[in-house]
């Protein structure tokens, strides 16, 4: 089996000698291709590049042709630096194909072990969770740690919906969040009535989160 490689929960380690001559090599063969090439662009001056899609590299090539067999028509350049410019755009071509591979391989390698991690680490954050429901302290500790990691930052000054409020409920309910809710309703009148929502789940101090108002006529 291949160093790095991945048997269901089994992870070997990923050679780091053997990574570190391929960054190595990588960053030397920039360097090196920086001090043969014109390659610095503006992100502006890269978005007005003409790309040489199939139509326009074909006109390239037909127009290079021509051109070296009429170069009388040639005023503004010499038909040898426009085959000059094929042929770099060609190797350059070549050479992005290779490294999109390379690019690729990397890529799913990352995802592979991104993916491999992320499941383990919701094992073990599920392990706990479910023995801090069962009431062992140790866990209960560890799942405060990792809690935040699954709630969802609530905007400054935004309202809790309905729905929100109902799940904090449920969580009181069942004695997995921590907080008070406050329901405070005033009675429907002629003109109108409102209704107001203090959820203090998971805060520190009691704010308004939902106000709600409603007409209702006789």
């Amino acid at each position: 089996m291949p160093s790095g490689a991945v048997d269901e929960y089994n992870v070997d380690l990923l050679p780091l000698p053997a990574l570190g001559e391929i960054q190595s090599a990588v960053q030397t063969a920039m360097e090196d291709f920086q001090d043969i090439a014109n390659n610095n662009l503006t992100p502006l001056q890269r978005s007005r590049k003409i790309g040489a899609g199939i139509r326009n590299y074909g006109f390239m090539e037909k127009v290079a042709d021509i051109s070296e067999a009429n170069p009388q028509f040639a005023v503004f350049f010499d038909p040898n630096d426009l085959r000059n410019a094929i042929m770099n755009f060609d190797e350059c071509r070549n050479l992005a194909l290779l490294l999109q591979s390379f690019l690729r391989l990397v890529t799913n390698t990352m995802l592979i072990y991104s993916d491999l991690g992320y499941r383990m680490a919701s094992m073990y954050y599920n392990t706990v969770k479910e023995m801090s429901r069962r009431g062992d302290p140790t866990a209960n500790a560890l799942f405060r740690t990792l809690r935040p990691f699954f709630e969802r930052p609530k905007r400054p000054n935004a309202k809790t919906t309905m729905k929100q409020a109902e799940h904090d409920f449920e969580g009181l309910l069942k004695g997995t969040k921590e907080g008070s809710i406050l329901i405070e309703n005033i009675a429907p009148k002629i003109t109108g009535g409102e209704r107001k929502i203090v959820d203090n789940v998971r805060k520190g101090s009691l704010s308004v989160k939902e106000q709600e108002n409603f007409k209702e006529t006789e």
